[in-house]
């Protein structure tokens, strides 16, 4: 399967045509998410139709497992006992009899809280090709914080020439499945201006009231239009950015990538190949 996702790469109207065949397995296909939105755009819009109505309910079940997999690995945080608190009975009893005291007191009490994410986050989504070839993880990242934060202080924007918001704010009830359709129809096109996106970004903030909002970017950094999209950065309190890689990108953002480090609001990451390390990256990016 991952020759075939190579050749896709390149080739995508001829893989699109030997699986259009009519003795084709969509379930030997559905194996790859990726290879179906390498070639999504050149199949017949009923077999696409047909792929995509199996592909996203599976992406959303995976979507999840990966999410309570991020979600088990919150460990708890030890706080002071108070009457009422909810406590752990092993670990207290385990305390006592490590402490050696004779009897059992309030401070030998364990009493425990998971580590919340409290913030309003908006995702940036760069269309540009390098970013969309990308796309099961854009996919899969906007499931996952939305799940996170209870569909609630999420909005969704993608970009090229111009913003576009995919779920605002304003939009508390959007589900996944809905959230995952209008992603899937993400295509590249257009010149890529960040800083209008940024703009767009602070407006969906200003709709709600939170005392920590996080922007989350997904691009390869590379403006080839608009104004510098620096200073305006520079204006938010907490910013995430997921650099999609690319070797010829990455050199042409190396100078860029300098300043973005030198940034007391910026944290940057590279997105890993493997899925592992990109869950890792997920939960960094998530809980902080």
């Amino acid at each position: 399967m991952h020759a075939v996702e190579i050749l896709a790469e390149s080739y995508p109207h001829v893989v699109a045509d030997v699986i259009q065949m009519e003795n084709f397995n969509s379930n030997l296909v559905l194996e790859s998410s990726t290879l179906v939105f390498q070639i999504k755009d050149h199949l017949d819009p009923s077999i696409e139709k047909k792929l995509m109505r199996k592909l996203i309910p599976r992406m959303i079940k995976h979507s999840e497992s990966l999410f309570h997999s991020i979600d088990r690995s919150r460990y708890p945080i030890r706080i002071p006992y108070m009457p009422g608190r909810k406590w752990n009975v092993e670990k207290t009893v385990t305390k006592f009899l490590v402490s050696g005291d004779k009897n059992l007191n309030y401070s030998h009490v364990v009493c425990e809280e998971r580590k919340e994410r409290k913030a309003t986050v908006v995702l940036l989504i760069d269309k540009s090709h390098s970013v969309i070839q990308h796309l099961r993880f854009i996919i899969i990242s906007a499931i996952i914080f939305s799940l996170a934060l209870q569909n609630k202080d999420l909005g969704i924007i993608s970009f090229d020439t111009r913003p576009s918001v995919i779920k605002s704010m304003k939009d508390r009830h959007d589900s996944s499945t809905r959230i995952v359709k209008k992603l899937i129809k993400l295509s590249s096109g257009g010149k890529t201006d960040i800083y209008s996106a940024l703009l767009n970004a602070q407006k969906e903030f200003s709709t709600v009231i939170s005392r920590k909002k996080t922007l989350v970017l997904i691009s390869d950094l590379l403006a080839t239009s608009g104004r510098d999209f620096l200073p305006i950065l520079r204006k938010f309190n907490d910013v995430r950015i997921i650099v999609t890689p690319r070797r010829q990108t990455l050199q042409l953002t190396k100078p860029l990538l300098g300043h973005l480090r030198r940034m007391n609001n910026v944290k940057l990451f590279l997105l890993p190949e493997n899925e592992r390390l990109i869950l890792n990256m997920l939960e960094k990016v998530l809980y902080f």
